[in-house]
């Protein structure tokens, strides 16, 4: 009998890969101590080895400390940790050979917070430019609706102030990029046999071919660090290494698309806690990486295992693991030279987003010419629909990021498919109940939503209601607030739902009665006042920054005085004229002066 296969289940089997086995090759491991200690120090502790020993500080930046030990001499690891006891070992591991414990639990709380420097080695971040000329050729879809991320300028901006980090292994065609400089992890030098970095920042930023326009990415104003790491197999603690740097120097995202399975370490674990506890002042850097393709066949299975592994760096749950999606929405598909569709990308429980992955424009040619971006290049354009958020509300944590990702994300369309190679490439076929998918993960990110989210608690709350073109109007036009009072708002109602109800009644409200103004009369007067007042009330208790709580504070006191009876009516009247003009018009041009002039007196 066979019994039928749930709507969340796939041949959920990775092909597995052999670990390397360190005990018995020449010692070579990474030694993290609770504090700096210095070469001569580590030299005498092994001097027992019976053969030279070459100590390297690879960090020393607290709460990081990583010396990597290298001799001729063959030791285990948990040897070297004996030796070491007295130095103030916190773990002892291969750096070389991949290991799935887990480090040590960080001093986070008595380290500093990351912040770009200052001087000659400064990050310094791109102001916004004037003016972008951004193609309408048929390959720029990724950045429209129809499956692309949906970046409209108005409501968007262009990244400017934010930084980028993108880790790779290659730096051809770098000539055509504009970047703030290259650091080199682990390697003197770098191979320049494909543009694979080239094309990850292009598509997440820019490019500036010298024989063609300049390419507009998805977020061209910010600035961009290239960190160049050694190809795969060479060793286990660049990549970490080069997460660690990236976040020290300022970096508000982080994105490697290169190969990196097999690279799961304590080393790793550091460095994603420095990236979401430290990165970003100690608001948290996001890391992207993509969900990689993995085709091979387990040993007993007819299927390809497309099965992201519950080991591999991608399935960290601080990782942004992003899938490729296709025009119209559904997941990456392509059709082989015998007209056969396959997907080109791995599934699993850890895909968080999905972002355009199909035929998009080449960045470095004078005409449209198409490519594969996959997985990688869906990683490097939500890197930059996340800077776009970023700049659109630069103080939002982590937490508050993915927080405003899932809010505003597309649902995936799952289109008919014909040909298939093998139908279970295509599985699972449903949606956990949180609309979660081991293909598209919880949906595709859509950039105009999520910013105008991130800048304003009325567009947060109209974006939640359906209303993307009022709340887009809504960003465009003078708000009764300053903007530094509107990106905490939307950051407090994010954390607070209740609230966020609350300023959905007042919005519900007011759509109702722009509908049909005569309903108005058979409220209460001050009705509306009265609520809007009990929100800003809320929103003192949440202990806002000095500046909005006194922005806070006079807006209350207008809301509340018993005396101002007919400014109230003048604020109900206001508000339903604003949610009807705001109706007719996607502009959002018009004011409403009584509103704006009320509640600023």
């Amino acid at each position: 009998m066979t019994w039928p296969r749930a709507a969340w289940d796939f041949p959920y089997q990775p092909a597995r890969r052999e670990s390397a086995t360190a005990q018995d090759a020449a010692l070579d491991v990474v030694v993290a101590t609770h504090a700096q200690v210095d070469a001569t120090s580590f030299a005498r502790a092994l001097e027992g080895l019976g053969a030279p020993v070459s100590v390297e500080t690879l960090i020393a930046r607290a709460p990081l400390h990583w010396t990597r030990v290298r001799s001729s001499a063959r030791a285990a690891s948990d040897d070297v940790a004996a030796r070491l006891s007295k130095l103030g070992v916190r773990y002892v591991a291969s750096a070389r050979g991949e290991t799935m414990l887990a480090a040590p639990t960080l001093a986070i709380s008595e380290a500093q917070r990351a912040r770009p420097s200052s001087g000659g080695d400064g990050w310094t971040p791109r102001l916004r430019a004037p003016t972008h000329r951004e193609s309408t050729a048929a390959g720029r879809w990724f950045l429209g609706d129809g499956g692309g991320v949906v970046v409209d300028r108005r409501a968007c901006g262009t990244g400017a102030g934010t930084r980028l980090a993108v880790i790779e292994d290659e730096i051809a065609d770098l000539e055509h990029l504009e970047l703030d400089s290259v650091v080199y992890v682990g390697v003197e030098s770098a191979p320049a046999t494909t543009g694979h970095a080239a094309l990850m920042v292009a598509w997440s930023t820019g490019a500036a071919p010298a024989d063609s326009a300049r390419f507009v990415g998805v977020a061209p104003d910010a600035s961009v660090r290239l960190y160049c790491i050694p190809k795969p197999g060479v060793d286990a603690v660049s990549l970490p290494l080069a997460i660690a740097k990236a976040v020290f120097d300022g970096a508000d995202v982080v994105v490697c698309a290169t190969y990196v399975e097999g690279t799961v370490s304590p080393m790793l674990d550091d460095a994603l806690d420095v990236a979401t506890h430290l990165g970003r002042r100690g608001r948290g850097t996001p890391v992207v990486l993509p969900t990689g393709r993995e085709t091979a066949s387990p040993g007993d299975s007819i299927h390809a295992s497309l099965s992201l592994g519950l080991g591999d760096p991608a399935s960290d749950a601080r990782i942004h693991c992003i899938a490729p999606g296709g025009r119209g929405g559904g997941w990456f598909l392509w059709r082989n030279a015998r007209g056969k569709i396959r997907p080109f990308s791995n599934r699993g429980p850890a895909v968080r987003w999905m972002t355009p992955g199909d035929d998009i424009s080449y960045p470095f040619s004078s005409r449209d010419r198409l490519f594969h971006s996959e997985s990688s290049g869906a990683s490097a354009i939500a890197a930059g629909v996340i800077l776009l958020v970023l700049g659109c509300n630069p103080k939002i944590r982590l937490h508050e990021l993915h927080a405003i990702l899932e809010r505003t994300i597309d649902a995936p369309t799952d289109l008919a498919v014909d040909s298939l190679a093998d139908p279970a490439d295509i599985l699972p076929k449903g949606y956990d109940r949180d609309g979660h998918s081991a293909k598209s993960g919880y949906g595709r990110l859509n950039a105009t939503r999520a910013c105008v989210a991130a800048r304003d608690p009325v567009a947060l709350e109209l974006v939640a209601m359906g209303h993307d073109d009022l709340a887009v109007a809504w960003c465009r036009r003078r708000r009764p607030y300053s903007r530094r009072a509107g990106r905490w708002a939307a950051r407090r109602l994010l954390a607070r739902p209740d609230l966020a109800h609350g300023v959905r009644i007042l919005l519900r409200h007011l759509r109702l009665v722009a509908a049909a103004p005569s309903r108005n009369a058979a409220h209460a007067r001050g009705a509306w006042v009265r609520q809007l007042a009990i929100v800003l009330r809320e929103l003192l208790r949440a202990s806002p920054p000095p500046l909005v709580r006194d922005e806070l504070a006079r807006m209350l006191d207008l809301l509340t005085d018993a005396a101002s009876a007919e400014a109230h009516t003048a604020i109900e009247h206001a508000a339903h004229a604003l949610f009807r003009e705001l109706d007719r018009t996607e502009s959002g041009a018009a004011r409403v002066p009584i509103l704006n002039a009320t509640l600023r007196s």
